[in-house]
């Protein structure tokens, strides 16, 4: 698996409803991202898992849009803010630009290099939540990223069970 491209995730100044704007582009991104994935392999025994996470995505970015309403009341609907999202970033901080061009190397077992991806990307985005959870000291701001954490875990599961079906493709 080549290197991952690096960029930013997170302005750690502002108000929340910007961190939780940013963390629904994120999302916004890793959806964009396996939509991509299943573009390209739909015929493939892993790509029920891929389509689970990319559906997981939107659900994902439905919770931290519970957060976000709570900080801006006159909100659009979910239906309209989410998909106007550019999802340049996925979570973990990656271009998605960039991962849709690892996408196009050739490699030797296509199954394998991207469910590793995707278990990567998931880990990042635990991660980062995590981290996000501790840096905040106000009690809201580091419950709704320990959920967020939380549900990133889920992620990271789903895409491990797809490791079992790579030998088959």
């Amino acid at each position: 698996m080549p290197d991952f491209p690096k960029m930013r995730v997170f302005l750690l100044q502002g108000d929340p409803a910007d961190i939780f704007l940013t963390a629904m582009d994120l999302e916004r991104g890793a959806e964009l991202f396996y939509t991509e994935v299943l573009a390209r392999h739909r015929e493939k025994g892993f790509a029920r898992f891929i389509d689970l996470l990319a559906r997981a995505e939107e659900g994902h970015a439905r919770k931290i849009y519970g957060f976000y309403r709570q900080e801006v009341p006159e909100a659009p609907p979910f239906e309209e803010l989410y998909p106007s999202l550019s999802g340049e970033v996925i979570e973990g901080g990656r271009s998605l630009e960039a991962m849709k061009r690892m996408l196009d190397t050739p490699v030797d077992e296509p199954c394998l290099d991207i469910v590793e991806m995707a278990i990567t990307i998931e880990y990042a985005a635990y991660d980062l939540y995590r981290n996000m959870a501790d840096y905040f000291t106000d009690s809201k701001m580091t419950e709704a990223f320990l959920a967020i954490a939380q549900a990133e875990k889920e992620h990271m599961r789903i895409a491990a069970e797809a490791l079992q079906f790579c030998e088959d493709d």
